[in-house]
């Protein structure tokens, strides 16, 4: 099956977030959306054909989580990602950013403290701060065009009693890294070193660019997969973000008994109906659609960068090694946070995510979603660099 990425979809007027709710989220309602991580393609013929078909059935009671559920989980792991994974350890969830609210719960108390590695996904800090917990920021260190860790700096903060728990973002969202298999192996030595407990978000483990390999953390030792809790989805992959389910992975039985306990008390593990179809159709047949979509991203990228370089010399991708957001280096604009996102939502009228809502080592940086038709980012880059020479010349 021969996917067409470049098909222009009108997503005005239909409740999107993306389309509908720009003027709220970003300020001016007639920028083009490139902000929140959405995808504006069609998801995959299965997974249409099975909601579709479970939605004709007619009756939309309660839901029980199927067997077949957490066996797709594991089977695309073992796929995709080289890891054994087995169904008992597979647990479902609404999606991953409750997984990751419900982990600060079950693993911290109240004034306990929470690592980080800013400029990370806004989320992550609001797990931490909006339930009585302080952030411990590691800061991602940007030399060279690319983001490397500290880890003199991670062992000393690790080693804090009141640090608990480490929220990891792997494939790094909005950084775009890929962290290596010697990277990931010396964060999960750390953390079980100090009884530090590790939630791995690696909802965009599936878009990894040509040179790099996703290496989910829990694979690399038994030691290490026994201190971590590992949040997976097809959401970002097949564009289901709306159906709300993912799962989260745990193999050490005391952690799984305890984020379940929380997801029990939060409620926040009710299935959806149809949300359950999408998820198990997707893992089990959305393969192909994959394998087109990630050179079709590649190449939107290969524009991005190109477009920059000759047309808009002070704004700088910074390479991604996975993802489909773009973070984008603007300090040699010379403009502040404020005169940054004015240039962007009103002179160009394009809607980026903000980079300061990163942390301050977003300070300077936007975050763009290319993951649309060429048309779609030809029209939105055409916009930037005519703004950009009114602008700068």
């Amino acid at each position: 099956m021969n996917y067409n990425f470049d098909e222009l979809i009108e997503r005005k007027n239909t409740d999107s977030s993306k389309w509908d709710n720009v003027g709220a989220r970003i300020g001016n309602p007639d920028a083009l959306p490139m902000w929140v991580a959405d995808m504006d393609f069609r998801c995959p013929q299965p997974v249409i054909d099975a909601v579709v078909k479970k939605a004709q059935f007619g009756v939309y009671g309660y839901p029980v989580v199927p067997a077949r559920f957490a066996e797709v989980t594991a089977q695309w792991q073992r796929r995709r990602h080289n890891w054994q994974v087995e169904p008992k350890d597979v647990v479902y969830v609404t999606s991953v950013i409750p997984a990751m609210f419900s982990a600060v719960q079950a693993f911290t108390e109240s004034g306990d403290k929470v690592l980080l590695q800013r400029p990370v996904y806004y989320p992550f800090s609001h797990a931490v701060e909006q339930q009585g917990r302080i952030i411990e920021n590691c800061p991602l260190q940007l030399a060279d065009g690319r983001y490397e860790i500290d880890f003199d700096a991670l062992e000393r903060q690790a080693a804090d009693p009141a640090v608990k728990l480490m929220l990891l973002c792997n494939p790094h969202n909005p950084v775009g890294r890929v962290f290596t298999r010697e990277e990931l192996m010396r964060i999960g030595e750390i953390c079980c070193r100090h009884g530090v407990v590790i939630f791995s978000d690696e909802i965009h483990a599936d878009f990894v660019y040509t040179g790099h390999v996703h290496v989910p953390l829990a694979s690399i030792s038994d030691e290490i997969a026994q201190n971590t809790v590992t949040a997976v989805a097809p959401s970002k992959t097949f564009n289901l973000a709306g159906m709300r389910t993912g799962a989260m992975i745990i193999s050490n039985p005391k952690l799984r008994v305890r984020i379940s306990q929380v997801l029990n008390r939060n409620r926040s593990a009710l299935p959806s109906v149809l949300g359950l179809e999408a998820y198990m159709a997707a893992y089990s047949a959305g393969e192909p659609y994959l394998k087109e979509l990630v050179p079709y991203l590649e190449k939107n990228i290969a524009y991005l960068d190109r477009t920059l370089c000759e047309r808009m010399p002070r704004i700088h991708l910074i390479h991604p090694e996975g993802t489909y957001l773009m973070w984008l280096d603007c300090r040699e604009m010379g403009l502040s946070n404020e005169d940054l996102d004015h240039f962007f939502t009103w002179e160009a009228a394009v809607a980026l995510d903000k980079g300061f809502w990163f942390g301050t080592e977003g300070s300077g940086f936007m975050r763009m979603n290319i993951a649309c038709p060429r048309q779609r980012l030809a029209q939105a880059l055409g916009a930037i660099e005519t703004a950009y020479q009114r602008r700068l010349g």
